[in-house]
């Protein structure tokens, strides 16, 4: 169990970071595609844009994975960590 919890912590510390560099990449595909010289795009501004799209994706695809392996490693904390509830007494009708 020991295991789990630190690979979810590392999810955990994972994921924020993940996020903030999807935004940042975001905002650099469209800083980029502004920048763009000319109306039909040209072979060097294609190549921009298409390697910060990727980037962009990357990120993004990474963020969600993080997130999934965290949600499952929660999945499974939360049904190896349950136990039964103890049966209440019958209090009342004992007089």
């Amino acid at each position: 169990m020991a295991v789990l919890l630190n690979f979810m912590a590392f999810m955990n510390l994972m994921f924020y970071p993940l996020v903030i560099a999807t935004l940042i990449a975001v905002a650099i595909e469209q800083i980029i595609r502004a920048m763009a010289s000319s109306e039909p795009l040209s072979v060097q501004d294609a190549q921009w844009i298409n390697r910060s799209m990727g980037v962009r994706k990357f990120f993004y695809r990474q963020a969600w994975t993080v997130n999934i392996l965290w949600l499952l490693g929660y999945v499974v904390l939360l049904f190896t960590t349950r136990t039964s509830q103890p049966q209440m007494p019958d209090m009342i009708w004992k007089g």
